[in-house]
């Protein structure tokens, strides 16, 4: 089944074994390289041992100082550190697709540091940021520039798109939003959608979901603390809304969302 969500991803595992699979093509994770996906990009993944034996019912946990790569793969499981982050508008507008980079030795030093401060298990400190923050430039730069979709914007409809991201939570009508850009609202609304691609109910309804999936991947918040969370009226309401945007249900969504 393949799942998106609205965030950047890097990935790296230093045991093989793990694969994503994206419209068709397989790329291989594995200690001399690591992998960069951009926000809404819709693929699925393998787990499964060198024998060739998959893993239908995988069950995740932290590793710990105890733990022992050579220990890890001999038991047939897989190590497996996840980034993810958000850029913001326009960046993360980027190019559905997998990307694997080369893992250099600069990289496999930040990864080695990222790792040891994992295993600490204590709240990340300033320096340990500033190394996540630098793997994560060092894979944007690596990146061919031709997925890259950034365009320039009406800075009225930038402003209103702001306000959607801060307020998506309470009811935002077509004529507040206008009145925020100073425009009447009908010309806001066809400029709106011109610049976006979407109406401005369609757009906060994603910005909703798109929060919502966040919530999912990074909380352990009921669907019914979500859909509260996210503005919605009930979970009905909610259920609704996120099955016409994301093609599954909510409770699917994360019965059968794998942390990754």
């Amino acid at each position: 089944m393949n799942f998106s969500a609205p965030f950047w991803r890097i990935y790296h595992n230093n045991i093989n074994g793990a694969t994503v699979y994206f419209n068709g093509e397989m790329t291989l994770l594995s200690q001399d390289s690591i992998v960069i996906i951009p926000p809404n990009t819709a693929f699925s993944t393998k787990i499964g041992h060198q024998r060739g034996n998959l893993n239908e019912n995988i069950i995740g946990r932290k590793i710990e100082k105890t733990d022992s790569l050579v220990d890890i793969k001999t038991q047939g499981k897989i190590d497996h550190l996840f980034i993810h982050f958000s850029l913001g508008f326009p960046l993360d507008f980027a190019q559905s697709g997998i990307y694997s980079l080369p893992c250099n030795s600069g990289i496999q030093h930040l990864i080695e540091e990222i790792q040891l401060a994992c295993l600490n298990d204590t709240q990340f400190n300033l320096m340990e940021c500033l190394k996540i923050k630098q793997l994560i430039n060092s894979c944007l730069l690596s990146i061919t520039e031709k997925i890259w979709q950034v365009k320039t914007i009406d800075s009225r409809i930038f402003a209103a798109m702001q306000h959607i991201e801060k307020n998506f939570h309470q009811g935002i009508s077509n004529t507040e939003l206008a009145n925020t850009a100073n425009m009447a609202v009908n010309s806001f609304s066809r400029l709106f959608k011109t610049s976006t691609g979407s109406s401005v109910q369609q757009y906060i309804a994603k910005t909703k979901i798109e929060v919502a999936c966040n919530l999912m991947h990074h909380t352990d918040k009921t669907i019914d603390q979500i859909a509260y969370n996210c503005g919605f009226y009930d979970r009905h309401h909610f259920s609704k809304v996120f099955k016409r945007q994301m093609k599954v249900n909510p409770s699917y969504y994360m019965r059968n969302l794998i942390t990754k």
